[in-house]
């Protein structure tokens, strides 16, 4: 095959119907590249493979052969990764780029033989593997965490499979029969409830160490969550600049269904708007208030509880014992206790849900102005009794 004025492609004659075809696109620069090409339900895949003369049509046809049986077979668990994860951002759910990442760190990229196997021939031994690997490295409660959002995205593909309103939806069938994480244990030892709740002093002692080590958008955002009332790091980061006014932000709430997810907001106190004020210097033209290395998106969550556990670990002396990210949460639900705020308006400033039936159904009182007025106490006692420096 020469080339022509254009690039032009041809098609190998010797696949069976339905199964895809190799492919040979012909540039006018000579360049003679090989493609899998097949088209499933009504939508082309075309995966290059290599040029020619550097890979032979012979083995071209073998790896076709190789993708046509995969595809014969269903999605690949990569695939099916990427569709829990595309789900999960379509309904708006603020946890899809820890998920996503997850995925990436201790999935597709240390074990990406698993992750290119069909959805269908993942068995508990690989699940357990990749588990495994995690345990090994030292990683322990976030195993759990990505173990229930591996079940969660084969459940995922399970629902695709077997409803009727879902099947076919993507074009991609994973072809499961049963969901291979459910056998594999959760380890219940790493799953203890927190109890660290840091006293006064220390929380006055953090708030005024920094910015320390820490650059000022992790210290500012930090300072942010416990004026704010320990707002979820992961809600609050995914809330851009427009979702910032004047006297509060709004927060997705990503806890429950799809379809059940609000937002809540959370007024601004004195302390808060401090916070805004010293970041609006540096990010103010980025998307996001506490934006990240890449000024498009906001800081991870896992760099914000690497910067915390960092932090305790050059000032142990300042601490009565270690504490995490996730302890600052509960910190602050603790000691709005003891400023005299009722656990009611504790709990809507940190955005928990209210099941009973009079709440889910009929209560659309947004009750701002009480939780304006408690954040507004809370400010004030953190600058008498924590001594946080303004």
């Amino acid at each position: 095959m020469k080339p022509g004025e254009t690039d032009y492609t041809r098609s190998d004659q010797r696949g069976s119907r339905g199964s895809g075809v190799l492919v040979v696109k012909v540039k006018t620069t000579g360049v003679k590249e090989l493609y899998y090409v097949r088209y499933i339900q009504q939508k082309i895949r075309r995966k290059k493979l290599g040029n020619w003369p550097d890979m032979t049509l012979s083995d071209a046809r073998l790896l076709c052969s190789e993708a046509g049986e995969t595809d014969a077979s269903g999605g690949s668990l990569s695939l099916l990764l990427d569709s829990y994860v595309s789900k999960l951002k379509a309904e708006g759910a603020a946890s899809h780029d820890d998920v996503k990442w997850s995925f990436k760190k201790y999935v597709t990229e240390p074990h990406p033989e698993i992750a290119k196997l069909p959805a269908t021939l993942v068995e508990p031994g690989h699940i357990k593997d990749i588990l495994s690997k995690m345990i090994q490295a030292g990683v322990t409660t976030f195993t759990n965490r990505v173990r229930a959002r591996l079940h969660a995205a084969f459940q995922h593909g399970l629902n695709q499979e077997n409803n009727p309103r879902e099947y076919l939806k993507d074009g991609i069938q994973f072809g499961l029969k049963h969901n291979p994480v459910a056998g594999v244990p959760v380890q219940k030892d790493w799953e203890k409830p927190g109890e660290r709740a840091l006293s006064v002093t220390e929380l006055g002692v953090l708030w005024n160490l920094l910015p320390e080590e820490l650059s000022i958008v992790t210290s500012e955002l930090i300072k942010f969550l416990i004026a704010t009332g320990g707002q979820r790091p992961t809600q609050l980061l995914t809330s851009d600049r427009s979702m910032y006014h004047k006297d509060h932000v709004l927060i997705r709430d990503a806890k429950g269904k799809a379809g059940e997810r609000t937002a809540h907001a959370v007024p601004l106190n004195e302390l808060a708007l401090g916070c805004l004020e010293r970041l609006s210097m540096i990010t103010a033209k980025d998307a996001y208030p506490f934006s990240g290395k890449d000024l498009t998106e906001s800081i991870h969550t896992n760099s914000l509880s690497r910067a915390v556990s960092k932090l305790y670990s050059r000032h142990k002396k300042d601490f009565a014992g270690p504490f995490t990210l996730r302890d600052i949460r509960r910190t602050c639900k603790t000691l709005m206790g003891v400023a005299g705020i009722s656990k009611e308006i504790r709990d809507r400033i940190q955005g928990h849900a209210f099941s009973d039936v009079s709440s889910k159904h009929y209560d659309r009182y947004d009750y701002f102005k009480e939780k304006q007025a408690a954040l507004d106490v809370w400010a004030a006692w953190l600058m008498k009794e924590a001594k946080v420096v303004v």
